[in-house]
């Protein structure tokens, strides 16, 4: 199915591993030109090069997303050598320390927020008035079925993605009047980066085997098979389509039937 998005232009923040990467190759392959907006700017251009090779034109911009300031330059960056900015992935985020509330310090709840919520909020901040002008675009946040129902043992990072799946919504009922269409992903665990870190410290904290533990956190799904960054990237593609033109303010499962509302 062609999804008419050839030529269009995407900024993917965290796009240089894991599922950010899996979107960007997915939208290459729609015809998409791609911008990653990454802290890792070893790895951004690594994946920008790939997409480049083989699939459409990328380019690879570091970014601290909690900085106002590289935020700013990266999106300039973006539009300086596109010329435009047709649909956002607001996608960068951590996990962050796994165990109780009341073990959690400081230092890492502000980490979380900041890279999870404060960077979501200034790329939407300084993308939406390009957006607002071109009276149209695209705008899809990585939340989680965690901020749906919240997760024992991981309350930082539900507590962000709970906060970033209510912008979402706050977002959607403001510039949808423009023609901008703004909606979430709420993915379960996958096999990425970020979760080999939430087994790895969870087993270590609470002295779990680390393949029972992830067994156990996968072990909800009610069709059969894995869920991978593919599943989640597919749906990316969809959001960033026409197709999805009277969408607004959805936050779309992607959890293999754990979570269902």
């Amino acid at each position: 199915m062609d999804m008419g998005l050839k030529n269009k232009v995407a900024i993917v923040t965290g796009g240089a591993m894991g599922v950010g990467k899996a979107m960007a190759q997915a939208l290459a392959r729609e015809g998409v030109t791609i911008a990653i907006a990454d802290i890792n700017e070893s790895e951004a251009i690594k994946t920008a090069k790939e997409i480049e090779q083989n699939i459409n034109r990328a380019i690879a911009i570091k970014c601290d997303v909690r900085e106002n300031k590289e935020v700013q330059a990266a999106i300039a960056t973006a539009i300086d050598t596109f010329g435009r900015i047709d649909i956002l992935c607001n996608n960068a985020g951590i996990v962050g320390p796994q165990g109780p509330w009341v073990d959690l310090s400081e230092e890492g709840f502000d980490l979380v927020m900041g890279i999870n919520f404060r960077g979501m909020f200034l790329f939407n901040k300084y993308v939406l008035p390009h957006m607002i002008r071109q009276k149209r675009g695209k705008i899809i946040m990585t939340s989680s079925c965690a901020g749906k129902t919240g997760e024992e043992y991981n309350g930082v990072y539900s507590a962000s993605k709970g906060a970033i799946w209510n912008m979402t919504h706050s977002l959607a009922k403001e510039v949808g009047q423009y023609g901008i269409n703004v909606n979430a992903i709420c993915p379960a665990a996958m096999d990425t980066e970020l979760m080999e870190k939430v087994y790895r410290e969870r087993s270590e904290y609470f002295g779990l085997d680390t393949e029972e533990l992830r067994a156990k956190i996968k072990g909800g799904y009610i069709v059969p098979g894995d869920l991978s960054v593919i599943d989640t990237a597919n749906v990316v593609v969809f959001l960033a389509s026409d197709k999805t033109n009277m969408m607004a303010g959805q936050g779309v499962n992607i959890t293999g039937g754990i979570e269902m509302h």
